[in-house]
């Protein structure tokens, strides 16, 4: 009988988080329902464990309250045009790690040979200088994030990878820059899809609680943001006859795919009673993957 790949990951030192903790219990039980997600949960489980195994130097956002109000007003995201002082050395070490523990795990799998040479070209573009991760970082927070993939390509690297591990990267980083300025935009409104923090697309969306409040979970920062019930964040229509849902029966009430049809693009809700930690928004990114399935049999696809 084959080795679960995710077995090995567990087996290590706890981590330094509770919630990575527990985020890893739930890959595990994941892992063991859903044969079929247990070279993905393996994966998220090693990513999880490198992103959050420390406290990652977090730069300061100074941003006075008229500032905050000002940008939220305009449709800005606050962190765009901040001069956030990340920690270069910090981020190339990290991202190596990262790599290594992706190659590592999916020398595990019988299907994980592209990964594996994908990211171990990825590590040895950043130990020789060929891949600038700080200046990278800083493309993405501005709003670009397409420079990742142009400069993977043009070193004949795997783009999607190249922009996954940097996601991962900085993660617990902009979770934390996030929280710093959470307070400071606290009640402001903002009818925006993208997040308020950083300007990434939303991961899924929670309908929260009792009341099943809406709100749109970042997939860059994991800050969160509520949303109407009738409305696009791709397109921003909120005209009803365009917004629709697609189910798994068995799951109707708890998980939906939300569809546009002005855009055809779509995003993931799930029911939930208190928010997501950052580390099981990631865990419900994946333990949700029939709904991708869903939302591409018909055609409906993410944004850009």
């Amino acid at each position: 009988m084959p080795t679960n790949p995710l077995s090995k990951l567990l087996d290590r030192r706890k981590p330094t988080r509770s919630d990575v903790e527990q985020a890893l219990a739930q890959l595990a039980q994941l892992s063991e329902q859903h044969p079929d997600l247990v070279e993905l949960a393996a994966t998220h489980a090693a990513l999880l464990r490198v992103s959050f195994r420390d406290t990652p130097p977090v730069p300061s956002v100074s941003l006075e309250l008229q500032q905050v109000a000002t940008k939220l007003q305009g449709g800005v995201p606050l962190l765009r045009g901040e001069p956030l002082a990340f920690d270069g050395a910090w981020l190339r070490e990290r991202y190596v790690q990262l790599c290594e523990a992706l190659a590592d795990v999916a020398g595990s799998s019988n299907t994980g040979s592209a990964t594996r040479s994908g990211a171990q070209a990825l590590r040895q573009a950043v130990k020789r200088g060929m891949l600038d991760i700080q200046a990278l970082a800083t493309n993405v927070v501005a709003g670009d994030p397409y420079t990742v993939a142009q400069r993977a390509e043009q070193l004949e690297l795997d783009s999607q990878l190249a922009a996954t591990v940097l996601r991962w990267t900085l993660l617990p980083i902009l979770e934390q820059v996030a929280k710093q300025v959470e307070q400071a935009r606290h009640n402001l409104p903002w009818d925006k899809g993208y997040c308020p923090v950083c300007g990434a697309w939303p991961i899924l969306a929670e309908r929260r609680g009792l009341e099943q409040t809406l709100l749109l979970r970042c997939g860059l920062c994991a800050a969160e943001w509520p949303i109407d019930n009738i409305f696009c964040p791709f397109c921003s229509t909120r005209t009803h006859f365009d917004i629709g849902y697609l189910y798994d029966e068995s799951q109707e009430a708890n998980q939906r795919v939300m569809t546009c049809e002005r855009c055809h693009c779509y995003y993931k809700s799930v029911r939930t009673l208190a928010a997501l930690t950052t580390p099981q928004l990631f865990v419900m990114d994946l333990a949700t993957f029939h709904l991708d399935l869903i939302a591409l049999e018909r055609t409906y696809g993410p944004p850009g």
